[in-house]
């Protein structure tokens, strides 16, 4: 297995929310792994830290202030699982930056190997299982059209009516006003295509 790269995989979201999968996730790293873990909400979604044994040592195996990191992010339906490594954060701090530093999940000479090639896939087999969902193949290489909320910031699809995070409506946008365009000039009565500004046989200004 190849640690020298991301470890990310796509799920079929359903009914769930991603709350409720973080904090699944958490409680199974708890009382399953016993391991130390916190949950956060991050602006794409939510994030799961887990260190250590909780009955352990942590400074043994990568520091006190390293921990694996998993990101569950909502996208279109799915939920995009990320598994690295990051620092480990307190929750005032997550919730002043918005996002954590995030780097892939690396062997290293200081944590156990046989830990850190399982747990990855333990994340996401419970996850699948949580989910009743098989990982699945995405492709999202086509440019998605979004807007921003103007209250939260929160990135919405281009078709919302209401943000997705705090509920504020979105303006319609406004057709521009078409000025008739009349079909003859009042002052000559020439007739007229409805593109001319001016008339072409008096000069009458047909448009302000």
């Amino acid at each position: 297995m190849d640690f020298g790269k991301d470890y990310s995989k796509t799920f079929r979201l359903g009914t769930a929310s991603v709350q409720n999968v973080a904090y699944a996730l958490s409680e199974f790293l708890d009382t399953k792994k016993n391991m130390i873990t916190q949950t956060m909400r991050t602006k794409n979604g939510y994030t799961v830290q887990c260190k250590g044994d909780a009955n352990a040592e942590w400074s043994k195996y990568i520091g006190l202030d390293a921990a694996i990191t998993v990101n569950l992010i909502p996208m279109e339906g799915d939920l995009i699982v990320e598994i690295g490594t990051g620092k480990w954060m307190e929750k005032l701090g997550i919730a002043a930056l918005g996002s954590i530093f995030f780097q892939p999940l690396l062997i290293t000479s200081g944590i156990g190997a046989i830990r850190q090639v399982t747990l990855p896939n333990d994340i996401f087999a419970f996850i699948g299982d949580y989910l009743g969902s098989e990982p699945i193949e995405v492709s999202r290489n086509t440019v998605r059209e979004v807007k921003d909320c103007p209250v939260c910031g929160k990135e919405n699809s281009a078709d919302a009516v209401f943000c997705s995070s705090c509920g504020t409506k979105f303006e319609e946008p406004q057709e521009p006003a078409v000025e008739p365009q009349p079909a003859a000039c009042p002052v000559c009565g020439k007739e007229l295509s409805g593109e001319e500004t001016f008339c072409p046989l008096c000069g009458t200004r047909l448009k302000n």
